[in-house]
This record gives structure tokens, C-alpha cells and sequence, in this order.
């Protein structure tokens, strides 16, 4: 299952994103709200509200309409929406040009598009 908007990158509503083959996805839709933990081996993608800690073993994308309030620990994390707290991506964070992000941010690569909101600190870990 992909989402297209019909243009490139991180933009639109939602990017269209392809998991690995045999992996699983799953959708958070932009009228659900969750207050809790949230915990996954799969691609998750997140259009809605979560207040409370979320951790994906995969990618995990914030889509345009989505909000997270919590701690954040995922391989990849990809922001096109609004996200506060502490990130941990054992792999890279991309806040997207309509992204935005307040805390404290330990990824192995970042990537900020030009536009995007960052306020806090970054922690680049080299391995």
C-alpha cells in the first residue's frame, strides 16, 4: 500500500512510502486520538493525535495532519506534521520544509528542509 499526493518528497498530506518487502504497515488516520503507549515492529505512519511515548522498530512518519506529544524512539522518524518531546532515531530524523519540532533530538543523521520549524538540541551520535 503506497500514498501518493502526486508530487515529490515529503510533502502533501502524506508521503508515499514503500516498507521492505515482507514488512507491515500501519495508519493512525487524522481523526484518531490516542493517549498512551504505542509500541511496533512495523512502518507506522501517524495522521492523527498521540500524547505518550511511541517506539517503532521501522520507520515512523508524522503526516501533515498528524501531532505527537511524547518520547520518540524509532529506527527512522520522519516529520511532515508537528512533534514535541525527545527523539532517539537510530538512524536519521527528517523534519520535512512543513515540519515542525520542539526537543531534544539523538539521531545518527538529520535532515532539516528549508522551511521546517527546529526548536531544541541535537545530539549527533557517531558510530
Amino acid at each position: 500500500m503506497a500514498f501518493n499526493t502526486g508530487k515529490k518528497g515529503m510533502t502533501g498530506d502524506i508521503e508515499e512510502y514503500n516498507a521492505p518487502a515482507g514488512s507491515s504497515k500501519s495508519f493512525l488516520g487524522k481523526t484518531l486520538n490516542v493517549t498512551g503507549e504505542i509500541t511496533c515492529d512495523e512502518v507506522l505512519t501517524i495522521e492523527g493525535n498521540v500524547k505518550g511515548n511511541i517506539k517503532v522498530s521501522k520507520t515512523l512518519t508524522i503526516g501533515a495532519n498528524g501531532y505527537v506529544e511524547g518520547e520518540i524512539k524509532a529506527n527512522d522518524v520522519k516529520i511532515i506534521g508537528k512533534a514535541e518531546g525527545n527523539i532517539d532515531a537510530s538512524g536519521k530524523l527528517e523534519i520535512s520544509s512543513q515540519g515542525n519540532f520542539k526537543g531534544s533530538v539523538k539521531a545518527d543523521k538529520l535532515v532539516i528542509e528549508e522551511g521546517a520549524v527546529f526548536k531544541g538540541e541535537a545530539n549527533m551520535d557517531s558510530k
